[in-house]
């Protein structure tokens, strides 16, 4: 049986030429080129390109490595090439008897997740795809994936006197009761519990500076002053929310909060993402296993 899997996420731009069309496809409007240019600023600062269609890439090749030949395992982005449609159609053209699309953010909110099944079912039903298929979503309690975050950590922390901050994208305050908020506190309870954490709190992030709305806080730099006051003098941050790196990752923790920590005389470090870590990639296919296990003819 030929058993086609996306892995779905948001994509991003390879370089700066794209990033006009990424930002209309994300948005949905014409940004004005003052915005433009200011977000063209921050992907020069992290080298003119988002990393994340490349990871992805190599995530679905590690991942149809593990798999067995009756697999075929790509990459399927909601806002750039290779677009959703266009690999749901190639596995429809090519036989496969079914689909699994794995939505790579481990934890549910309808502005990502649940942006991605409407879209998906949307353009199955209008054009009468036939070929079963299923989402796998909501990952996040994994023992294989909480298991990779703690290796991780265990590997990668120097000192372990530090204060813990995990962070995560930030959602709309009214947003605040959809599964999103608690899954990732519930991971983060579920990884501290595991490295036998106490001095660890989790912290929002890449709250748009031009929002109309509140949004969940406490943000990450309110954390950090909040430790600098407590007499801590340095501190971790585990990017939980995030499963490869991107903009939110390379930008916003690497340069925004590595400096705002530096300004306030404490002592930074940052875990680094999984991205195509072997033990990731494994975790993903005991969770396709599990799936495909569940998923009877």
């Amino acid at each position: 049986m030929k058993v086609g899997i996306a892995l779905v996420t948001l994509g991003g731009p390879r370089n700066l030429e794209e990033v006009t069309l990424f930002l209309k496809k994300l948005t949905g409007i014409e940004l004005p080129d003052k915005i433009i240019s200011a977000i063209k600023e921050k992907y020069k600062l992290i080298g003119g390109f988002s990393p994340l269609p490349e990871i992805t890439e190599k995530q679905a090749h590690a991942l149809e490595k593990l798999l067995t030949s009756d697999y075929k395992c790509l990459p399927a982005f909601r806002y750039c090439n290779p677009s959703i449609d266009e690999i749901i159609t190639y596995f429809v053209e090519k036989g496969f008897e079914k689909i699994i699309f794995l939505l790579l953010s481990p934890y549910f909110t309808s502005v990502t997740t649940g942006n991605y099944i409407n879209f998906i079912e949307k353009f199955i039903k209008e054009n009468n795809i036939q070929t079963p298929y299923t989402f796998i979503h909501s990952w996040y309690r994994n023992k294989a994936f909480i298991d990779c975050w703690t290796n991780k950590i265990k590997k990668e922390v120097k000192n372990w006197n530090s204060f813990f901050i995990y962070s995560a994208h930030s959602i709309p305050e009214r947003l605040s009761n959809e599964p999103y908020k608690a899954q990732i506190l519930e991971c983060c309870s579920l990884v501290s519990t595991n490295l036998n954490l106490k001095n660890w709190t989790l912290g929002w992030q890449s709250i748009p500076s031009n929002r109309r709305e509140s949004w969940i806080t406490p943000e990450v730099e309110q954390i950090m002053e909040e430790v600098k006051a407590k007499g801590y003098n340095s501190i971790v941050q585990i990017p939980i929310g995030f499963t490869a790196d991107h903009i939110e990752t390379l930008y916003d923790i690497d340069i925004i909060h590595a400096n705002y920590a530096k300004n306030l005389g404490l002592s930074y470090h940052r875990i680094t993402s999984l991205n195509d870590d072997p033990d990731f990639i494994k975790s993903l296919f005991y969770i396709i296993m599990e799936r495909m296990g569940k998923w009877h003819d």
